[in-house]
């Protein structure tokens, strides 16, 4: 048939995929045989995809709480559809219902825009980008549109891969000695596992592998180069918006202190032994899990008491943001090896690969925008406020420091400061103290910051973070959209929301996300974007510049991304209008936050 011999002919005709259309058209269905399986999928407007292939065994009854197995079911599969999401509560994102969720959820997503025939030379293959969603470690899905890796595909010519990992107490709780936790990171590993192996039959190069994630995603990424297990399985990470101030779990705050309240919360008794409480943890209903019943509501507010009270040595406000994350593991199995702040300090990091991490210009605010009150724009309003969010010890410092300020003519300016401070202490101001230890851990390392976005949820928007705002804020995951051009897949196409001017910086970005995943180095290549045509054409205006052909009073200097070396080096800035920034650690707000100590240095677990 056609569509086996010349499958890009064939299926041309088809509409791109969309949130309002993920229909399948028969005659754009098309077979792949990879090492015994043999997966069905298609093809829509802007690349052939695979959906919902299976890479490890449903993670159920003695699988829950346990290391994941290789997928071993029958591997003659349709791939045209996306599969189950991991256990979780409905989130802010609007993608899931509770119809959508399973414990029956590791599976994976390949989007590509070249089959290779038997015979093609592996120089041909292309250059693979492995995502791992955000959420907190208790939400994400590979299904959301927010994550279509069409545009991915056509647009940068890479294989995109999506997954699923379990998350919340299902992904991450540890009861003692008889468990691993971290049970989504070694989901993350498995599907790189099938990626390394597999993905040579769908176009991918599986010696270019670069992980890249958002959020709990890019702690992921940070917990992959932290890991032995991993070596060997990319060779490139993108860490986006990772709030790398928050260290990893040791055993003993799971098995002593969110354990208990999480057996608790399921009618599970851990006064009995381990194996009594573990059998039992494994028998009630996966439902039981879900973090939006009373009885795991309660479960988690005491999860984060014992978190701030016990480890981080801080108000619940950091320890109630992630309840359950990866754990250090001291088992031998190389899952984590050690805190990435340890690593890095002793050159013990396992995993060296060219490394970019972004961030974005306001981050706390999607999370002061909604939890905080407007208290107005006085000294003393936000005295009271930096006291209740950093302390009794650090919240003087602060003041003192006069680094974070009330502007008195703006009316909402105290809850602008907080989250200011709260974007230095848990994103840039730690990110700059890690990459600045960091020497030659890296081959190459790059800092990014976005200026402008799109807070990719659409519901629960702080006004703050809304486009249609004064600030109009760089919220927390206004980058994902932009990055994956899928901008429309929540938005209205209407100004102000999105304009063309939006179309042009979400080219740019995805464009440099795309140069770092083909070649390490996040400058387009000119030559690239001048064969791929007009619509690159903004791209090489800004990285290009004068090289771009224009001439006159629209001709501007070309906009580089250098190569972070030490703190003296600037941090590029990407907004509608690119341009650099003085390394923030060397800035006097952050200054007192590295003179008090970061979470990840004062963390220690007591009794």
């Amino acid at each position: 048939p056609c569509e086996e011999r010349l499958p890009p002919l064939c299926t041309s005709t088809v509409p791109p995929t969309t949130d309002l259309d993920r229909n399948v058209r028969n005659k754009t269905k098309l077979t792949v045989e990879s090492k015994g399986y043999r997966l069905t999928g298609y093809r829509d407007a802007r690349s052939f995809r695979f959906l919902g292939v299976p890479f490890a065994n449903p993670p159920v009854k003695n699988l829950r709480f346990a290391p994941p197995q290789a997928y071993n079911g029958s591997k003659k599969l349709e791939a045209t559809s996306m599969a189950h999401s991991c256990i979780q509560s409905v989130s802010s994102f609007g993608t899931l219902d509770s119809g959508d969720i399973s414990e029956d959820c590791l599976y994976l997503n390949v989007y590509t825009p070249f089959l290779p025939m038997e015979a093609t030379n592996k120089t041909s293959l292309r250059p693979v980008a492995v995502y791992l969603y955000g959420g907190a470690f208790t939400k994400g899905s590979a299904a959301m549109i927010d994550y279509d890796g069409g545009n991915f595909a056509s647009r940068s010519d890479v294989v995109v891969v999506t997954l699923n990992y379990r998350v919340g107490a299902l992904g991450f709780l540890s009861t003692g000695k008889k468990t691993t936790g971290s049970y989504g990171i070694q989901d993350q590993i498995m599907a790189l596992k099938w990626v390394k192996e597999h993905i040579a039959a769908f176009g991918g190069n599986a010696s270019h592998v670069t992980v890249f994630g958002q959020s709990a995603g890019g702690q992921s990424a940070v917990a992959l180069l932290s890991s032995t297990a991993a070596k060997g399985l990319f060779t490139a990470a993108l860490v986006q918006s990772a709030p790398l101030d928050l260290p990893w779990f040791p055993r003993r705050l799971y098995s002593d202190y969110i354990a208990p309240e999480v057996g608790k919360a399921v009618g599970c008794n851990n006064t009995q032994s381990e194996s009594s409480f573990l059998k039992c943890l494994r028998s009630v209903p996966a439902s039981r899990y879900l973090d939006n019943s009373t009885e795991f509501q309660n479960a988690t507010q005491s999860i984060a008491s014992s978190i701030a009270t016990h480890y981080y040595q801080s108000t619940e406000l950091l320890s109630a943001t992630e309840p359950f994350m990866p754990m250090v593991d001291d088992s031998g199995s190389g899952v984590i090896d050690g805190q990435f702040y340890t690593l890095l300090r002793n050159k013990s990091l396992p995993i060296r690969v060219p490394v970019m991490f972004t961030t974005v210009r306001d981050e706390s605010s999607l999370y002061t925008g909604r939890q905080v009150p407007n208290l107005g724009s006085t000294q003393l309003a936000l005295n009271v406020l930096l006291k209740a969010t950093f302390g009794s010890k650090l919240a003087p410092k602060l003041i003192a420091s006069g680094a974070f300020n009330v502007n008195t003519s703006d009316l909402d300016d105290v809850r602008n400061a907080v989250s200011d401070a709260l974007t230095h202490s848990e994103w840039s101001c730690a990110q700059g103290h890690l990459l600045n230890i960091s020497d030659s851990a890296f081959p190459s390392l790059y800092e990014v910051e976005i200026e402008d976005g799109h807070i990719q949820t659409n519901t629960s928007v702080p006004e703050i973070c809304s486009p249609n705002n004064d600030y109009n804020a760089s919220c927390h995951s206004s980058d994902v959209l932009l990055a994956w051009g899928t901008l429309n897949s929540k938005t209205q196409n209407v100004d102000p929301y999105y304009n063309d001017k939006d179309i042009l910086h979400s080219q740019l970005i995805h464009d440099i996300f795309g140069e770092f995943f083909r070649t390490r180095n996040p400058n387009p290549d000119s030559g690239f974007l001048k064969v791929r045509g007009p619509a690159y054409a903004s791209t090489l205006a800004v990285t290009a510049g004068n090289d771009a052909g224009v001439s006159g009073s629209n001709a501007k200097d070309a906009f580089v991304i250098e190569q972070y070396r030490n703190s003296e080096r600037n941090i590029s800035l990407l907004g509608t209008t690119p341009s650099s920034t003085p390394n923030y650690i060397n800035s006097r707000k952050c200054a007192v936050f590295r003179d008090y100590g970061f979470t990840f240095q004062r963390a220690n677990l007591t009794d």
